[in-house]
């Protein structure tokens, strides 16, 4: 199902074809899923670090979180793994033009580094305002990050109908 909506998405948009007019999606339906998975490697946070500026040693010193933490590794940032999902929400579903307006996140466990994440987000409504489930999963289906999101698609800000 995610590879026809996945053909759906990029025929229709290559094509021209808006997503959303007057709050409701041509090619998208509630119930509709999408995924990502990424490996998050010491490097990746490393990088996520010196862009965000936020260079919490639990994130980048191992011997700190050795001997200071009861975490098992360096821990990604939460939001790294929130930006993965916006990745998917502005690349895959809804996709291109949609942009986050709310959200709620909560994070039951760590992430470590060298874990692969699963990001899955599911339409819930499509209304004026889109909003998504989502949750990553990692090693042996630990959730890592789950939430909720209200998104407007940027045809709503042209004075869209």
């Amino acid at each position: 199902m995610l590879l026809l909506l996945k053909q759906s998405f990029f025929s229709r948009n290559l094509n021209g074809f808006p997503l959303v007019t007057c709050g409701r999606c041509y090619s998208l339906k509630v119930g509709d899923v999408a995924t990502l998975r990424k490996k998050i490697t010491a490097e990746d946070i490393k990088k996520f670090s010196e862009l965000s500026g936020d260079t919490n040693p639990v994130h980048l010193d191992k011997k700190f979180v050795e001997s200071q933490t009861t975490f098992k590794d360096l821990v990604v940032h939460g939001a790294h793994l929130n930006s993965l999902v916006s990745r998917v929400i502005g690349t895959q579903l809804p996709g291109p033009g949609t942009l986050v307006v709310r959200q709620e996140l909560k994070f039951p466990n760590p992430c470590y580094a060298g874990e692969e994440v699963e990001v899955t987000v599911r339409l819930a409504n499509l209304r004026k305002i889109i909003t998504v489930d989502f949750f990553c999963t990692a090693t042996e289906g630990k959730i890592v990050l789950e939430g909720k999101g209200q998104l407007m698609h940027s045809q709503r800000f042209k004075g869209g109908h």
